[in-house]
């Protein structure tokens, strides 16, 4: 089903959100692969997602990366078409490898990057220079945000199941419901 507008997903932890989010025709998954961050998904646990998953980008969220050298296996375990990251993980590197998403906070400097992101990723809106992602909080800023010329799409977070098929995912389907192109 073809969405409005575009559509990350990130924190994806279990299978259940994956194929929810694909079949909803969302854009990009992101998956954490940072060992020990709240949203880590190891890599068996995501190939297996991936292997039931088709259509979205993968991005691999990498806040709490320490260094450059643990990137070579997060590309080669998840093998992700963009990369994540804040301000503080992006100074560790003078380039990278992948398209970037950068989580940016208002106030945050974003001239003179060492890499220029392909989007923003905020929960606030201000001008930028680059397209920008808005992290939603609320079904109700859907419809306003929409009509923003500043927003290029939004972002969405997955959700812990309590065990399989059970999962609380009522803003993001209340969401992806508004979201979705009439007939």
């Amino acid at each position: 089903m073809p969405l409005k507008t575009f559509v990350k997903v990130g924190s994806i932890t279990n299978l259940s959100d994956a194929r929810y989010c694909a079949g909803m025709g969302v854009d990009m998954l992101g998956f954490g692969t940072i060992q020990g961050q709240e949203s880590y998904i190891a890599p068996g646990h995501f190939q297996e997602i991936r292997g039931w998953i088709a259509g979205p980008l993968v991005v691999a969220e990498v806040y709490g990366i320490k260094n450059p050298g643990e990137l070579e296996a997060i590309l080669e375990n998840y093998k992700p078409d963009y990369l994540e990251m804040s301000l503080k993980e992006l100074s560790i590197f003078s380039s990278l490898p992948l398209p970037l998403l950068l989580f940016v906070e208002a106030g945050d400097p974003i001239k003179n990057l060492p890499v220029e992101p392909d989007y923003l990723v905020s929960r606030q809106i201000f001008y930028s220079q680059f397209p920008l992602l808005i992290e939603i909080q609320s079904k109700d800023e859907v419809q306003t945000l929409l009509d923003s010329e500043q927003v290029k799409g939004f972002v969405l977070h997955g959700t812990v199941e309590l065990k399989p098929g059970l999962k609380e995912i009522e803003l993001m389907a209340d969401v992806l419901e508004l979201l979705e192109l009439e007939d």
